[in-house]
């Protein structure tokens, strides 16, 4: 699919800095949308144009460094750095460009994302880009987590999302189910100072479904990753732990 770029804009800013525009959806462009209606948000201001993405600061910090600062580099000739909020890892980019493109050619919303579906070229792609979105949106959103299921240790394997936007969810319980996966879904409703606030979630459950999720979705996110080598190695996972815990465990690092 070729990208029609004529609404985008650039300012003197990024033609100085060299940007580019992706022209065609490619596997590196859905999964980076997939990381954005995950942990991204376009915002207009009266000083610019802006893109941010959060993380948690011990969790991702080693894999915005070492893989979402490149894929951004790759796919829009933009460099980025950390910035370090309570408690998070941030990257702040100011293109009029890049935001054009994704509020004007691919139609991510500016603001909130509550009432947003992803993309119809997504959804009508490839299977490669259904699975390479999926795997954006599972690097930031999604959970790997292991549950003890009656015994003492935690074995079982599950994916688990919770979102506030049903829309979104059951959009993504389609896509998951296409691709051959079984999916459980509901609903949560949690009263917080006199409001009621729905949580709807899907989880993926069960070690066929986790070595399936594996071999044809999988994570880039070093955070998920551990939790699944540290369980191939010892056929469970603590509770709680974060990713200093299970890369000392497993004996290898992630500094390049």
């Amino acid at each position: 699919m070729k990208f029609n770029l004529n609404k985008v804009e650039f300012s003197k800013n990024d033609l100085r800095k060299g940007i580019k525009i992706p022209t065609k959806l490619t596997k590196e462009l859905a999964h980076f949308i997939g990381i954005h209606m995950g942990d991204g948000h376009l915002s207009k201001r009266k000083n610019g144009y802006r893109i941010c993405y959060s993380g948690h600061w011990i969790n991702e910090l080693n894999w915005y460094q070492n893989y979402l600062f490149v894929l951004i580099k790759n796919l829009f000739n933009k460099e980025v750095g950390p910035v370090k909020g309570h408690d998070c890892v941030q990257i702040n980019i100011n293109s009029k460009a890049i935001h054009f493109f994704f509020s004007k050619v691919c139609d991510l919303p500016v603001g909130s994302k509550s009432n947003c579906d992803f993309l119809k070229f997504i959804k009508n792609g490839y299977l490669s880009i259904k699975k390479a979105f999926l795997r954006g949106f599972a690097d930031t959103d999604f959970s790997l987590v292991f549950k003890n299921r009656h015994k003492n240790i935690n074995y079982y394997p599950v994916i688990d999302c919770a979102i506030s936007n049903k829309v979104l969810r059951d959009s993504l319980v389609n896509l998951i189910e296409s691709i051959g996966f079984k999916v459980y879904s509901n609903e949560r409703l949690r009263k917080r100072k006199n409001k009621v606030n729905a949580s709807y979630y899907f989880q993926i459950n069960g070690v066929k479904a986790i070595e399936k999720w594996m071999k044809e979705v999988g994570f880039t996110s070093y955070n998920q990753l551990t939790k699944y080598w540290l369980w191939k190695k010892q056929g469970f996972v603590p509770s709680k732990t974060n990713i200093n815990y299970r890369l000392e465990v497993l004996k290898i690092s992630l500094i390049k």
